[in-house]
């Protein structure tokens, strides 16, 4: 396993290597291990591998840099998660541009597929009201045993952070930098609580710095991640609209918190929810609503009556579905073996009872 960690390690350290030509290599090569021991003619055989990458694969002294990742790694109970590991975000593994490889220190990394994920982002100067209102939402999911994710940042990122722990609600920070190190520095012991019932998760190795340009990169794994983004208060622009963009394109639900109509703070929130973006919430009701969630200890009444309603097919459908967050219409169809006609009608009915709810790209979630 150590070895398997090590070349993946050092397959992202590839200058030239993105994650999607990491992706591309690992699936013709077999493994990140198959990559380096690959020749010149195999590599440059690869769709879309010209003589750069080769280049940068073959002389790279990445797996020195990895031996020094993977010792941190081992001294610090750091779990690094490749995107072939069970553990590695399902949400996150179907978004094209996922990173090829997590690095996570808290709990435990099986904390990354929770049953219910909540992103909650905002502003860095966030009002009293946007903070209070960010409190009184946390407490309102807690009945609802979810996963809070936030970026750690000042204003409302933090705020979500320190409520979340005082709460003892799990909750995950998403960085733009290295675990070597906390940035900004005064969220050190909030994030060490974190790290207690939750932690904190980065794409970066350990010594990479706070650098401007990974923090919108880090906004894709926190809207990836989720099933559902709260904006509390933002701009019209900035990284919080970034991250409600990239959420709507990764097919999730979006949330917005409304303000003042003249307050800039908001502009984004309103712009938000005038656009048919974002729902408006006022209660973390409206998000389990939305959601068809139940409150966590309560028996789903509503679902179980609404499987007592439904056909042998269909019912068998729904749980070929439920296997997954969210399933697209071509794996659902090699699954089912059902015919493209009696598929989409069996699906449509589905949806007309509220079992499912279709995303973005013909894809599916069960509802409740």
């Amino acid at each position: 396993m150590t070895d398997n960690l090590l070349y993946q390690i050092a397959l992202t350290l590839v200058p030239q290597v993105g994650a999607l030509t990491a992706k591309n290599l690992v699936s013709y090569c077999g493994s990140a291990e198959g990559v380096f021991r690959a020749s010149r003619k195999e590599l440059l055989k690869i769709p879309g591998i010209g003589t750069v990458v080769t280049n940068a694969i073959l002389s790279a002294p990445a797996l020195q840099v990895a031996e020094r990742e993977l010792d941190f790694i081992e001294k610090n109970n750091v779990e690094a998660v490749f995107y072939t590991d069970d553990r590695y975000p399902t949400r996150l593994k179907q978004c094209a541009d996922s990173p090829a490889i997590l690095f996570f220190k808290g709990t435990t990394a099986q904390l990354l597929n929770s049953e219910r994920i909540v992103a909650i982002v905002g502003t860095r100067q966030p009002s009293d009201y946007g903070k209070a209102v960010c409190e009184e939402l946390i407490e309102g999911l807690k009945l609802y045993n979810v996963l809070i994710i936030s970026g750690l940042a000042y204003g409302i990122d933090i705020t979500a952070h320190r409520k979340s722990s005082l709460e003892n609600i799990p909750n995950i920070g998403v960085l733009g930098h290295g675990l070597g190190s906390i940035y900004p520095s005064q969220h050190r012991s909030v994030a060490l609580k974190m790290i207690e019932n939750g932690g904190l998760l980065t794409e970066y190795i350990h010594s990479a710095k706070p650098d401007r340009e990974h923090f919108p990169m880090r906004n894709r794994i926190i809207a990836g991640m989720c099933d559902a983004l709260l904006v509390v208060e933002t701009a019209a622009s900035g990284g919080s609209m970034i991250s409600a963009q990239l959420a709507v394109d990764y097919g999730r639900d979006l949330f917005a918190v409304p303000g003042r109509i003249n307050d800039l703070k908001s502009a984004g929130c309103n712009y938000l929810i005038q656009n048919d973006s974002a729902k408006l919430v006022t209660s973390a009701s409206d998000i389990a609503e939305t959601m068809r969630w139940e409150e966590h200890g309560k028996t789903p009444v509503r679902q179980a009556q609404l499987l007592l309603d439904l056909s042998a097919e269909e019912e068998i459908l729904l749980q070929q579905i439920q296997q997954q967050p969210e399933i697209a219409i071509d794996q659902l169809s090699m699954m089912s073996k059902m015919l493209p006609g009696e598929l989409a009608s069996t699906l449509l009915t589905l949806e007309f009872k509220g079992a499912i709810r279709t995303l973005p790209g013909k894809r599916y979630i069960v509802l409740g």
